[in-house]
């Protein structure tokens, strides 16, 4: 019986294992191109606000123009940018962010 678990978990090889991975590795390279263009605009985003004298009008006006997914996504990137702005002792930053 135990013989059957060990060959029932072991990893396929062959072509189709191979393609699998490829695919894979594929979905991963767009997975990272997509979340590197998505955190580059975010902290665009970010710094814009933060470098204005009026940031509550400028979120304001970007929110509105965002679905709820969209929203969740950027209060969960400002979430990680707090997170590593504490991390780098910039707590003043990481204040006004929040």
């Amino acid at each position: 019986m135990q013989r059957e678990d060990q060959e029932s978990s072991e990893v396929p090889t062959g072509p189709s294992a191979q393609q699998h991975q490829t695919h894979l590795d594929s979905i991963f390279m767009l997975l990272e191109e997509n979340i590197l263009t998505f955190v580059k605009n975010e902290l665009k985003k970010i710094q814009k606000v933060m470098s204005s004298d009026y940031p509550e009008c400028l979120e304001k006006d970007e929110e509105e123009q965002l679905d709820e997914e969209q929203r969740r996504s950027r209060e969960a990137f400002v979430k990680i940018s707090v997170h590593f702005l504490r991390r780098m002792k910039q707590e003043e930053l990481a204040e006004r962010l929040q």
